[in-house]
C-alpha cells in the first residue's frame, strides 16, 4: 500500500448498508438498462452480504458527518464531511475539511504540502 493512503476506521456495516443503499439509489434513477442495474444483478448473483442487504431495502443511507482517519505520515485525522449533490448527474462529491486551529487542520495543511511524497 502506498505510505500516503489513508485508513478509515469506519464501521463496515455502515459502509455496506451505505453502498447498498446509493447503488439502489443509482439504479433505480438510471432504470433497468443501466450499468448500476447490471452491477445490482451482479452482485444479486453473487453475494450474499449484498443480497441480504438488498432485501431491506434501504435508501438514503449516508456517511457520518466526522470521519476519523489514521494516516501513516501524520496519524490521527478528525474530518468533517459534507455531502454535494450534482441532482441532474446524481453524483455526490464528498468534501473533507478539518476545524480551523485544531491539531487535525495542521495536519491536513501540511498533507497538501507534502503531497504524495514517499517517506522511508
Amino acid at each position: 500500500m502506498a505510505s500516503t493512503e489513508l485508513y478509515a476506521h469506519e464501521d463496515h456495516s455502515l459502509l455496506s448498508r451505505m453502498f447498498v443503499s446509493g447503488l439502489r439509489e443509482i439504479a433505480t434513477l438510471r432504470g433497468p438498462g443501466s450499468r448500476a442495474a447490471h452491477y445490482v444483478d451482479l452482485l444479486l448473483a453473487r453475494s450474499d452480504e449484498f443480497r441480504s442487504l438488498w432485501d431491506k431495502h434501504e435508501v438514503g443511507v449516508r456517511p457520518q458527518h466526522v470521519k476519523r482517519y489514521i494516516h501513516p505520515e501524520v496519524g490521527r485525522l478528525e474530518l468533517n464531511c459534507q455531502t454535494l449533490l450534482d441532482p441532474d448527474q446524481s453524483h455526490y462529491l464528498l468534501v473533507y475539511t478539518a476545524v480551523p486551529g485544531t491539531a487535525s487542520h495542521d495536519r491536513l495543511r501540511l498533507l497538501s504540502a507534502i503531497g504524495a511524497q514517499t517517506f522511508h
